[in-house]
């Protein structure tokens, strides 16, 4: 990992991105309730104040031992009268009941002055002497409220560290007696309370001390460049405890790290993260016996810059430009995604591979607008074209390079790189516009009738968006049970989507060819049967569609628009030749015999299909199912020939009162005109089919023409002819 973060460094710094190099010491405090108390020049609390939802305070630390200004008391700081009774009937309360409660209690509790007989530690003290002198720079700065606050905290502990803590504990009643905010009650909770931890009481909450009458806040994360810098010079002039030799990274000679390497708190899931981790708890790791720094010699400066950079790139301002979580090819697994420009850090690459939260993407609408699915096609579209006026903004040549990598959690202890790499923005931008024209690679007008939230009755929608990035969770997907019953499966590598989604499939490149060729593969496999059964169950009725995913069988349905249009399959073209005319022909006799059922069997309609019959052998033997079709279509050619000459029943049906009426005139109406045109187009097919290819292309263009089916005829484009389009799902 750290040859990969090497060279994610040199990008950031490239790209301009300010960051800042953390000293080992200078840790992240952790995600507990935290409440910062302001000492006065005698040491006494002056004020306690939560520290504000959202922000994560920092704190000097050797490893996980004598941290400073946020401490972490062992103990809760109250001994309540009903033991551990009464501890759990104020965490059962809701937030008025447990205010109210730890108000009553605030006279009868005492002050749990055994559980910190020997707070806060010689080895705290001590170490705080310490680094009062390794901070002895940061005079006449704003840093140098550190400094103050050791002191301060010294004269707390003269005056007595018990007296300090419950001085802690009533100023924090005396605040709560006064306010009701529920982050005032989660920290009184947290810290008098605590929770039950393998059978024991332990405290839920942490200080952070501070100096009174300053202008800045110690968790300022301002400090920490000034603080970091203090303690490097220090630990320079103070060389005869440091060790030198040659940085396995940069082969260049200077002070090596020594101990623990840094440990950033990265978003996606990924926690805290050991740049480098070798666990002498694990056998495998014990073949040289060295461990941690010893495995892996590393300047001292070269760390701070990589956790500089690491930090810098995934904090929450930009999100959506330099991180983004995505979906990891495993179920239940997110990685991160890195990715920047050189030169234009604020270009929001991660934003045009993978939108919204992990799992989802644009094409998950929730809006009642129609159009909202064409939309994020062109949504897409123009934060592309955003990227590019952003990139133009700062530097003019598009062949900048772009930085790509992803991390992942393997398990608690050891996070891995798993795709690192470049590419430039010219091929960033004509992957994203190949991407737009293979999204609109479809058959103009489909759509499928989906219903959208806080409706009641389904509406049509068009194949809409899939992120690059979304196509990882897109396919972990299978289809089982003839496609009603999705399942989880590992899915594409992350290395692969990208691959897919940046090289282009022409000039020769067969490997980009053929990984487009696996990826049709993948799709059909695990999703054709969800592609085909929402087409024939449509067509059955729109009842018998109910147990069909139909926002996932048009997601796929874009998917395969983009796959033809990389494989040079353009809609033009295929919609013209015989693939998609045969699974159109297929599709034209599901609708004959719906409407043939209608008429003749009154609307009872069989579990299959004519079509349907015959589309699995169309997939491996085209010809073979063409004749197969025909052999079965005398009947319900017959009845087409003789209810076509019998409009004025069919008009009467369609003015019935009976609603069920009504739907059986419209299916017998779409039946007769599918009819007269299957005709000629089978006669066409019969001779183009001798010699046609059957491959994956062909499955797939067979698939879109079975959904797609016959253009609707003009009088069906005006209104929503087919009541059952408007049934409630």
């Amino acid at each position: 990992m750290l040859n990969e973060l090497l060279i994610v460094e040199r990008g950031a710094r490239q790209a301009g991105i300010d960051m800042c190099e953390r000293h080992p010491d200078v840790k992240d405090a952790g995600g507990k309730s935290t409440l910062i108390v302001q000492l006065d020049e005698q040491g006494r609390v002056e004020c306690v104040r939560p520290v504000p939802p959202g922000v994560t305070a920092w704190t000097l630390r050797d490893g996980q031992h004598n941290s400073f200004p946020f401490v972490q008391p062992g103990f809760p700081l109250w001994v309540l009268p009903g033991g551990d009774e009464q501890r759990d009937r104020v965490l059962e309360k809701k937030k008025d009941g447990r205010r109210g409660e730890l108000l009553s209690l605030s006279s009868k509790s005492r002050w749990n002055a055994s559980a910190f007989s020997d707070w806060p530690g010689t080895g705290l003290l001590q170490r705080l002497r310490e680094r009062g002198k390794q901070l002895g720079g940061l005079k006449k700065t704003d840093a140098a409220l550190v400094r103050i606050t050791i002191g301060r905290f010294f004269r707390a502990c003269r005056l007595g560290s018990q007296r300090l803590l419950e001085g802690v504990a009533n100023a924090l009643i005396e605040n709560l007696g006064q306010t009701a905010q529920e982050h005032w009650i989660n920290i009184a909770v947290a810290l008098l309370i605590g929770k039950k931890d393998r059978g024991r009481w332990k405290c839920d909450g942490a200080l952070l001390f501070e100096a009174a009458g300053y202008p800045v806040c110690i968790a300022d994360r301002r400090l920490v460049a000034p603080v970091s810098k203090a303690l490097q010079t220090y630990g320079d002039d103070s060389a005869q405890d440091q060790k030198f030799g040659l940085c396995g990274l940069t082969g260049a000679k200077g002070k090596v790290l020594t101990g623990n390497f840094p440990q950033p708190k990265l978003p996606a899931g990924l926690g805290q993260t050991y740049l480098f981790s070798k666990n002498r708890e694990i056998p495998a790791n014990d073949r040289y016996g060295r461990f941690s720094a010893e495995a892996m010699p590393v300047g001292q400066e070269t760390v701070m810059r990589l956790d500089g950079a690491l930090r810098a790139l995934t904090c929450d301002d930009r999100k959506n430009k330099t991180w983004r979580a995505i979906p990891g090819e495993a179920p239940k697994q997110n990685d991160l995604l890195l990715a920047f420009v050189d030169d234009a850090p604020d270009a929001p690459v991660a934003a045009l591979l993978a939108e919204n939260d992990v799992g989802e993407d644009f094409s998950e609408e929730e809006s009642n607008s129609i159009s909202d699915a064409a939309k994020s096609v062109a949504a897409f579209e123009k934060r592309t074209e955003r990227l590019i006026e952003s990139v133009q903004g700062r530097v003019t040549d598009l062949h900048k390079k772009v930085n790509l990598a992803i991390l992942r959690k393997l398990d608690q202890a050891n996070r891995k790189v798993v795709y690192a790499s470049a590419t430039t923005v010219a091929d960033l931008y004509n992957a994203a516009t190949t991407w737009v024209a293979g999204e609109r690679n479809v058959p103009p007008s489909l759509t499928l009738p989906v219903l959208r939230k806080g409706e009641h009755k389904p509406r049509p929608m068009e194949p809409p968006h899939i992120a690059p990035l979304g196509l990882i969770a897109f396919s972990r997907k299978i289809f089982v049970r003839g496609g009603t019953e999705p399942q989880e499966l590992v899915g594409l590598p992350t290395s692969e989507t990208l691959r897919f989604f940046l090289d282009p499939t022409g000039d020769g490149d067969f490997s980009a060819r053929r990984r487009a060729e696996r990826v049709l593969r993948l799709v059909l496999t695990r999703r054709g049967t969800l592609v085909a059964g929402t087409a024939h169950a449509l067509r059955r009725g729109f009842n018998s569609s109910k147990v069909y995913d139909r926002r996932e069988a048009l997601r796929t349905i874009t998917l395969l628009g983009i796959l033809l249009y990389k494989l040079d399959r353009d809609k033009e073209a295929y919609m013209n030749e015989t693939a998609f005319k045969l699974g159109q022909l297929l599709a034209a006799a599901d609708v004959v015999h719906a409407g043939y059922c209608a008429d003749v069997r009154d609307g009872d309609v069989p579990p299959s299909l004519l079509g349907n019959q015959v589309f699995v052998m169309a997939q491996c033997a085209p010809l073979k199912a063409l004749a197969t079709l025909c052999r079965r279509w005398k009947p319900y050619d017959g009845w087409a020939k003789k209810a076509a000459h019998q409009p004025k029943r069919i008009e009467k049906l369609l003015l019935s009162e009976k609603k069920d009426e009504r739907q059986r005139a419209w299916d017998v109406k779409k039946a007769l005109r599918y009819a007269r045109e299957m005709g000629p187009l089978a006669a066409e097919l019969a001779s183009a089919l001798e010699g046609s290819r059957v491959d994956d292309t062909f499955r797939a263009e067979l698939l879109l023409g079975y959904m797609a089916g016959f253009p609707k005829a003009q009088k069906e484009d005006i209104g929503v002819q087919d009541p059952s389009q408007t049934q409630e799902d």
